[in-house]
């Protein structure tokens, strides 16, 4: 026969992908090296083309490159039955466990990671192209040796009729017979050799699913010894590695011998020491001449840490690290089992969202490796807490859900949740430190608040949060008008980020008056919002959800900007400065460079800083600030005035009065209102009126409505007042008419 095998890696054709092939370098001369035609291709196009028309023996195939990826490509080549049945090898940078299992699903037959190893390179290709050409051989064997018997006996036949003719005839047929068997021989030890020394384990089973040959590899997996083995059934040997997976496997052989069809599957069985074991066994028929399966291949791969890596993958997309409890998306399995199951015997569920409160305080005091410990010690007591069947799952942060199937009664509800509450009564011990933590619980019900998976999520939330706004340490059912409450507060901000695009942002104006001469020295901007659909909206409907959305900076900076346009406009041509007081917010000082914009605006609008009033809320002078004392240092030195905004209604603490360079005091309009028929009112507007006085600084009371307010403050000290006695907010064009008409 002239179809020898040379080495025990034959010379192949080895295609090669990869868009940087510069990289393959010193790969690309060692497979040449060791005999090897290497064909490049650099993009996937290009690649499934040189498949098609070179028919490699094997691919290797980068999965990172631009355009089609590696996974694409392989893909193709699996789906087209010229080029299926050539294995592929991805070569990639990527570690993690998706990457690799993303490729095994392609239909790669194993990766090799970058930078390449050429030893590790060498063997793998050389591993895959044996078995790929073995199993051609093994496919191609019976039928070529048949073919040359026949041959043989054809030529002894013809040798035999020649016998009378030529005795030297004679001895040239046998000595072409002895060399063929030579040759056969020679192909027998490469394919033996070749068996022998693959690290897959390599079987032939006959009908009865006894062993006919076993190779080392199988031979060391049953416990030694080809004598003891040769001629038994898996089932029969007690060392066979899944024994208790034996019978499934001789049902995979005999269906092979069946319908004489290949058969791949993966066998998984338990090893000594409860070591899990999974092999990849692939079951080829070989057939006679008239095409009855004769024997059956077996070829087994150890795929164990494959396996393992799977199992880590799913581990890692359903479970949560931290606490070993089931993340959202396999609550939101469970949920929709619990719903099927809900249906079909007409039964509730509840779903429970948990946050623990005030959990960040923990966080940024011990650090998070405490809030980590704090965690798992909150998901053990929770499992402790619910019934077997029950889930616990965290969503993330602090934050968790129980899913509660099977409950009939709302008191049945109401009895978990209240015993949930109570369980973070006592006190946790996290690294010998005693915490205390309570718990906001949000609760729906399954169908009677939606049969949605998501909007249950979101109405268990809504509740959760209200719990939280009554103080948190409770549970709170979750009712329509949560709902409600959450869309129209969602439909406004949304609405008041476009505000300021749609120029529907206004100020008005409301005059300031010197009590004892009449006139009007100043103004306050006040905003106001020109809604397209629902009119004019007052400030107490919107800032606080611009302070919460941090829409208040932009805002903020925009009415700056506009009072100091309308400073400039007004102050022209007057000597005595004509004030407009604009109010800032907290966060513009907390999550903006306060200082840079107001330096930029004044510049702007060339607006000179006694035009101008700041004013900031106590609130703000209370956090005792470093930063914010700068800033309003640096205000006052550039000629800013200060004013301390609703004086007297918050956490008054008077030695900020005299720490930070405020100005002026305004006297909110809940003490002027009642004043002066209200004694105590009365005499705290007093008292504030002669701290002003004893440190110097300026007054003014809002709210003013009637003559007899403006009398008392005016005898009793305090010069400048504002309200609806002296004129209401107005806006710039309607103001600039009313001061024309009052004077100043």
């Amino acid at each position: 026969m002239t179809n020898n095998i040379h080495s025990a890696t034959p010379a192949s054709t080895i295609l090669i992908v990869d868009d940087i092939p510069a990289n393959l370098g010193v790969a690309v001369e060692h497979l040449e090296a060791r005999g090897h035609r290497v064909v490049i291709a650099q993009g996937g196009e290009e690649a499934l083309r040189r498949a098609v028309f070179v028919q490699p023996d094997i691919v290797l195939l980068d999965v990172m490159m631009p355009g089609m990826d590696g996974f694409g490509i392989c893909r193709c080549l699996k789906a087209d039955a010229k080029t299926r049945d050539i294995p592929v090898i991805f070569m990639t940078a990527l570690s993690e466990e998706e990457a690799k299992l993303a490729g095994f699903e392609a239909g790669g037959v194993d990766y090799i990671t970058k930078p390449l190893r050429i030893g590790d390179v060498i063997a793998r290709v050389d591993t895959h192209l044996k078995l790929s050409l073995m199993q051609k051989q093994l496919q191609a064997q019976n039928l070529q040796l048949q073919q040359h018997r026949q041959e043989l006996e054809r030529q002894v036949a013809e040798r035999t009729s020649e016998l009378s003719d030529s005795n030297r005839s004679l001895e040239a047929e046998i000595r072409e017979r002895q060399r063929a068997e030579a040759a056969l021989q020679e192909r027998e030890r490469q394919y033996r050799s070749l068996v022998e020394n693959t690290p897959d384990a390599i079987a032939r089973y006959d009908r009865n699913c006894r062993l006919l040959y076993a190779n080392p590899k199988m031979i060391e997996n049953l416990g030694g010894g080809d004598g003891r083995i040769i001629n038994c059934t898996n089932c029969t040997l007690t060392e066979f590695p899944c024994s208790d997976s034996a019978t499934s496997y001789e049902q995979r052989i005999r269906q092979v011998f069946s319908d004489g069809q290949p058969v791949d599957f993966e066998l998984s069985c338990l090893l000594a020491e409860e070591k899990h074991s999974v092999h990849y066994i692939s079951l080829t028929p070989e057939f006679s001449a008239d095409g009855d399966v004769l024997s059956v291949l077996a070829v087994a791969r150890d795929i164990t840490e494959i396996d393992q890596y799977r199992r880590s993958i799913h581990r890692l997309a359903f479970y949560d690290v931290l606490t070993d409890l089931p993340n959202r998306a396999l609550l939101t399995e469970r949920m929709q089992q619990t719903i099927i199951d809900a249906c079909q015997h007409n039964y509730r569920f509840a779903l429970l969202l948990l946050d623990l409160d005030r959990f960040k305080d923990i966080n940024d005091t011990l650090g998070h490796s405490q809030g980590d410990l704090l965690l798992r010690d909150a998901a053990e007591r929770l499992q402790q807490c619910v019934r077997t069947y029950d889930m616990v799952a965290r969503l993330g942060g602090d934050e968790f859900a129980i899913l509660l199937p099977q409950m009939r009664e709302n008191d049945d509800v109401s009895a978990m949740a209240d015993k949930i509450v109570k369980i973070f009564e006592q006190p946790f011990q996290v690294s010998g430190r005693e915490l205390f933590i309570s718990a906001s619980i949000g609760v729906v019900l399954y169908p009677g608040d939606s049969d949605d998976i998501d909007v249950l999520f979101r109405y268990a939330d809504s509740a959760m949060y209200h719990a939280k706004k009554l103080g948190r340490n409770n549970f709170q059912f979750y009712v329509m008008e949560l709902t409600a409450r959450s869309d129209e507060r969602m439909a406004m901000e949304t609405a008041l980020r476009y505000a300021r695009i749609n120029d529907e942002l206004e100020l008005y104006y409301q005059p300031q008056v010197d009590l004892a001469s009449g006139h009007t020295t100043g103004a306050e901007a006040l905003l106001r919002w020109n809604h397209r659909e629902n009119g004019m909206v007052m400030p107490d409907k919107f800032i606080s959800l611009a302070e919460d959305s941090g829409l208040i900076v932009g805002i903020g900076e925009w009415v700056l900007l506009t009072a100091c346009q309308t400073a400039v406009r007004w102050n022209s041509g007057r000597s005595i400065p004509f004030k407009i007081a604009v109010n800032l917010s907290t966060r513009q000082f907390l999550q903006n460079d306060l200082m840079a914009s107001v330096r930029r605006i004044l510049q702007e609008t060339q607006c000179r800083p006694e035009w101008l009033k700041l004013e900031i809320t106590e609130s703000l002078l209370l956090d005792d600030s470093s930063e914010i004392l700068d800033v309003l240092n640096a205000f006052d030195a550039m000629g800013l005035a200060l004013s301390i905004d609703d004086f007297g209604t918050g956490y008054s603490a008077l030695s900020y009065l005299n720490r930070f360079p405020v100005s002026q005091i305004k006297i909110d309009r809940s003490f002027v209102c009642d004043i002066p028929y209200d004694q105590e009112k009365s005499e705290l507007v007093k008292a504030m009126i002669s701290i002003a006085h004893a440190l110097n600084l300026e007054l003014v009371a809002e709210g003013v409505e009637t003559r007899e307010q403006a009398d008392y403050l005016n005898k009793h000290g305090c010069l400048s007042a504002q309200g609806y006695l002296f004129g209401k907010p107005m806006p710039q064009t309607e103001f600039e008419t009313w001061l024309a008409m009052n004077g100043s």
